[in-house]
């Protein structure tokens, strides 16, 4: 419910000639639905050309920064967004992370920029600093994935999760009782959940990934999988 109406906020407010906030897939396609059905115009912001969370805008974007994670070290993509949950800044509020060269960037409203600007000084064990960079900066990103080969005997969502994160399916059991596990963006409930081909998932403190593809599959109906983790 509590969903339903973030969506509608975010259509009234382009009704206005305001923008959205920063936008998942899913939430995008519901959100464009109902515009269309009210024959409301709309553009899109994209911080790059394949990104996966987006704003919708009638009239003028709203005051944005392209930010700079400096630090010494790299940042893992869960430390980040530990640090954002922490700080309880919500994922409306900024784009995708962006690594690129074991840099990491991200696009937030301008009042949410300031405060993470003014604010964090540590992610994880490391001392970073925050500091605004020219949108330009972003020209030539594209999203780094590592490729992940699981022999797996079935698509059950627990099977797969099991061995991504090396340990028993009831211990993935645990994670999803906790809403801790999504699939294509909503909080999954079943551990039977049978996973699609290009299906996005994450978990927390492990990361996101895709189902990208069936590689093998045995007689016994064993399977070998290739599963991308964002880095």
């Amino acid at each position: 419910m509590e969903n339903k109406f973030f969506l509608e906020n975010m259509v009234e407010k382009l009704e206005r000639g305001k923008s959205s906030f920063f936008l998942d897939p899913k939430e995008q396609q519901e959100v464009a639905h109902a515009l269309k059905k009210r024959g409301i115009r709309y553009d899109v912001f994209k911080p790059y050309a394949l990104a996966e969370k987006v704003l919708f805008y009638s009239g003028k974007l709203p005051p944005m920064e392209v930010l700079e994670i400096l630090s010494k070290e790299p940042l893992e993509h869960r430390s980040i967004l530990g640090v954002l949950f922490a700080h309880q800044i919500l994922p409306y509020f900024y784009s995708d992370l962006m690594i690129m060269d074991n840099t990491c960037y991200l696009v937030a409203l301008k009042p949410v920029a300031t405060y993470l600007k003014d604010h964090v000084r540590e992610i994880g064990k490391y001392s970073v600093q925050i500091v605004k960079r020219d949108r330009n900066v972003l020209e030539n990103f594209h999203p780094q994935w590592e490729s992940l080969i699981l022999h797996v005997s079935s698509f059950r969502l627990d099977t797969i999760l099991s061995k991504i994160m090396m340990v028993s399916r009831s211990k993935v059991e645990e994670k999803i009782l906790k809403k801790e596990v999504l699939v294509n963006y909503q909080v999954i409930s079943k551990k039977d959940y049978l996973l699609n081909l290009q299906d996005i998932f994450s978990i927390r403190g492990y990361g996101k990934y895709i189902f990208k593809d069936i590689l093998y599959r045995n007689k016994k109906g064993n399977l070998d999988i290739e599963i991308l983790k964002y880095k």
